[in-house]
């Protein structure tokens, strides 16, 4: 990897939410996003929930000329379906019942600004013509309106559904899916990006000690380290951001330990055992088994400060297959540099001998000579 791209990536995009980590996939993205943001095409960002798509459409919007305008956001998943249409082109007084009031719709406040609609998938079918030909035209009328309204908007859109399977299953249009995906952006999910969270536990634990005006801590142990690079996030940075909070509350000292972290409102090893006992048991097997694989590097990875010959000596394998692991789980020995590792997080780091070095306990200490005395 070329040097330049060695320095973690922090932009920040607004108060409060940051782009942050080291892994290949998030600088291919932030390398598209400086891109396309000058523009004004349209972008589609695609992901599991939690990844961070309004970031990603927060820091397009910050980036282009419009920025000077508030950016505007739409949760399609939060609006009654019934009211979506009045929500996205507005409404005249009197158009339906209860409508006692003219209202400017999404459309018509982002003139001039970035509009950003999330979850787009679920959009209903008459929804996605009238958005089909807002884009097509540049206009449209509010809800029992007759006059033409024209906006300058620029679109962005999230999904964290397949789109493609859904033109194909006839609950998505082809031509809006086409018009919307002139730019696409995929944000890995977390697990396939794992090099990511140290940055990301190290931000949190600032941000939310300031949140919640705590003065600790602000040390996390190699266990509970080594447990949270190993689980998978189902909910992705915004599950991490939750976990990290969890954590500070319950701890009462300056180090956060494994007994501080709670996924998904149960410990760790209940949750880990309900989940593979659900499983057939060759995947239960294969999981548990990346699992460890995962715990035991990381364990090997810090003792040995990130140096594979040491790892693989201790280990019994080749260096090769050291590296093998570490690229399949997505692990950088960049990571475990005493020098770079965690760099605002402070993490107790016992010193361990290296192989074939007999331990402390069996070393005879030497006291000193001392000098002869003068005569």
């Amino acid at each position: 990897m070329p040097a330049e791209n060695r320095e973690p990536l922090n932009v920040e995009v607004d108060d409060g939410r940051t782009l942050i980590g080291r892994s290949s996939q998030l600088r291919r993205i932030w390398d598209v996003i400086q891109r396309v943001a000058p523009t004004d095409v349209s972008v589609l960002v695609t992901g599991e929930t939690g990844t961070g798509k309004e970031v990603i459409g927060r820091l397009i919007h910050k980036l282009s000329i419009r920025a000077a305008k508030e950016f505007v956001a739409v949760d399609c998943n939060a609006v009654a379906p019934s009211l979506l249409e009045s929500e996205l082109f507005g409404h005249e007084r009197g158009a339906f019942t209860g409508a006692d009031l003219r209202r400017a719709g999404m459309f018509e406040v982002a003139d001039g600004t970035t509009l950003f609609l999330d979850e787009v998938a679920n959009l209903p079918l008459e929804a996605q013509a009238k958005l089909l030909r807002v884009l097509q035209e540049r206009e449209f009328r509010r809800i029992g309106g007759r006059h033409l309204i024209r906006s300058d908007f620029r679109l962005v859109t999230a999904t964290n559904a397949n789109l493609t399977s859904a033109v194909r299953a006839g609950s998505f249009r082809d031509d809006l899916f086409h018009r919307l995906n002139v730019v696409h952006i995929h944000l890995s999910p977390l697990r396939e990006r794992r090099q990511d969270i140290p940055l990301l536990m190290s931000y949190f634990i600032d941000r939310q000690r300031l949140r919640l005006k705590r003065p600790g801590p602000y040390r996390v142990s190699h266990q509970a380290v080594d447990l949270l690079m190993s689980y998978d996030w189902p909910g992705n940075v915004r599950e991490l951001e939750n976990v990290i909070q969890s954590a500070i509350l319950a701890c009462t000292g300056d180090t956060i330990e494994t007994s501080h972290i709670v996924f998904g409102g149960g410990s760790p090893a209940q949750l880990a055992s309900a989940e593979e006992f659900d499983l057939p048991f060759r995947l239960a097997r294969q999981r548990s088994l990346a699992s460890f694989e995962r715990l035991y590097l990381l364990s090997q990875l810090r003792r040995y400060d990130g140096r594979i010959i040491l790892v693989a000596r201790h280990s019994g394998v080749t260096a090769k297959h050291v590296r093998e692991m570490m690229k399949r789980h997505g692990i950088s020995r960049r990571d475990f540099r005493p020098s770079r590792r965690f760099p605002k997080l402070a993490v107790a780091k016992p010193r361990v001998p290296p192989p074939h070095t007999p331990p402390p306990g069996h070393l005879t200490e030497v006291p000193p000579a001392r000098p002869a005395p003068l005569l």
